[in-house]
């Protein structure tokens, strides 16, 4: 079709390209004008996301996610086993310089982490620019992260990608209003222009943007907001709640009410009490539940958490929280938040290291990623381990290296016994249960005989 790029996916190690559908995608998104001239338009509702991301509430829950992802360890996954060298090593290096930075604006690889997990929680979308040298001769130097509400993805009716497949409308929003098609300067963007991101879980068959978190909350804030309304109506420093007196006993109904003028506000406060029978408040419309700011706030920022399927102890946020249950909730959150997000910026990364010559000629040898701490990861990786010590394929010093315990393993892995020194570091597990059974003498060298590897 005239207008339209060509789509490509991987299959079997070759780039192929995808036949256009003839079906048709959803277009539920709120449009900025009536016409998708230069992409498919980011609603109202995405300006509403970027301010519902910025409340307390969902800054505290990126702020926790953030602190799982930034700090890490940029590595280089290959199938082949031993340190790069040659073209390979060279190639790592030049992509570790470019993702590492420093980048434009003195960003380095954690703030833009920081920048793109935002927008994901917000508007949806995260997008990095590669920025090439100045004299052509290297693809990507240095990134930069751009504005999600300024991007727009521009798919024909089928889903299918336009050229160019992306459009940056600088001026589509202004302030706190969204500006007409006549103001916008559009600056179209190759898909090699572009690393382009996604809240994980916000794909919808009716929507050309994800849904992210703050946009499934949103529903939940509007009645937070009218609330918050009827508090401030409510208690005014002049105004108090419709309501009853009941008056019980004899006594001076003026006395009573100034009492309630006196303290306007929450007349539930007022000190009506006396006489023979008292007095109380019956309240018409609020109740006390009903005008819990602070309750109102806790169900919101739960509200919020259940949108990432986390609770409030899953990310530290609870002073009672089980210790006990540490590392089950460390994988849940590593299954539920870090890890889908660590593969957006995975793909990003294979996207940016695919526009080196170098890279795609030596097939890919190599995949960058982010290294951190995952719990399920890690206590498989060390069973792993275990087995193959226990079944003689590695020595004990072998073992110590593997779990990260350099220092330990250049240690002097010797023992004297009986005036025989064993080196029980170097050699596979049941050698050295027989050098040390040999070692033993008498009652001692039959202890060993047919005992299970720890």
């Amino acid at each position: 079709m005239a207008g339209s790029r060509a789509a490509k996916t991987t299959v079997a190690g070759e780039t192929v390209t995808v036949e256009e559908p003839e079906t048709v995608q959803g277009d539920d998104d709120t449009w900025l004008s009536g016409t998708n001239k230069y992409g498919w338009p980011r609603g109202r509702e995405a300006l509403e996301a970027r301010e519902i991301v910025q409340t307390s509430a969902m800054q505290s829950i990126t702020n926790g996610i953030v602190d799982q992802l930034v700090g890490g360890e940029l590595a280089f996954e290959s199938e082949t086993e031993g340190e790069a060298d040659g073209v390979e090593a060279e190639v790592q290096e030049l992509i570790r310089d470019v993702l590492t930075g420093p980048h434009l604006m003195d960003d380095d690889l954690d703030d833009l982490l920081t920048a793109a997990v935002e927008d994901m929680m917000g508007p949806g979308n995260a997008y990095w620019q590669l920025l090439s040298s100045e004299d052509g001769s290297l693809p990507v130097v240095s990134l930069i992260p751009l504005d999600a509400l300024t991007i727009r993805h521009n798919y024909n009716r089928h889903g299918y990608p336009k050229d160019p497949p992306y459009y940056q409308a600088s001026s589509a929003f202004s302030g706190d209003s969204i500006a007409s098609m006549s103001s916008m300067n559009p600056t179209p963007l190759q898909a090699e222009d572009l690393a382009v991101m996604h809240y994980p879980k916000g794909r919808r068959t009716h929507k050309v943007y994800p849904v992210s978190p703050s946009l499934q909350v949103r529903e939940w804030l509007e009645i937070l907001a009218n609330s918050t309304t009827h508090h401030n109506r409510f208690y005014s420093d002049n105004e108090i709640p419709p309501g009853l007196i009941q008056i019980i006993g004899s006594q001076n109904v003026d006395d009573v009410k100034d009492k309630i003028q006196a303290a306007s506000g929450d007349p539930r406060d007022v000190p009506v009490i006396g006489g023979e029978g008292g007095a109380q408040w019956i309240e018409l419309g609020g109740t006390a539940v009903n005008l819990n700011i602070i309750e109102e706030q806790r169900w919101f920022f739960q509200m919020c958490l259940a949108s990432l399927g986390l609770g409030k102890q899953e990310l530290g946020f609870i002073e009672d929280v089980n210790r006990s249950n540490g590392e089950v909730e460390s994988s849940r959150i590593y299954k539920r938040v870090t890890g889908p997000f660590a593969k957006q910026f995975h793909k990003a990364f294979e996207h940016i290291a695919s526009q080196f010559d170098a890279y795609n000629s030596l097939d890919e040898p190599f995949k960058p990623r982010l290294r951190f701490t995952d719990p399920r990861e890690e206590r498989a990786r060390e069973e792993r381990l275990r087995e193959m010590y226990n079944a003689g394929g590695l020595t004990l010093r072998q073992y110590i290296r593997r779990r990260g315990d350099d220092d330990l393993a250049d240690e002097d892995l010797t023992v004297e016994l009986n005036g025989e020194t064993v080196d029980y570091g170097d050699h596979p597990k049941h050698v050295v249960d027989a050098l040390l059974r040999d070692a033993r003498t008498g009652e001692d060298a039959n202890s060993d005989v047919g005992s299970e590897p720890k």
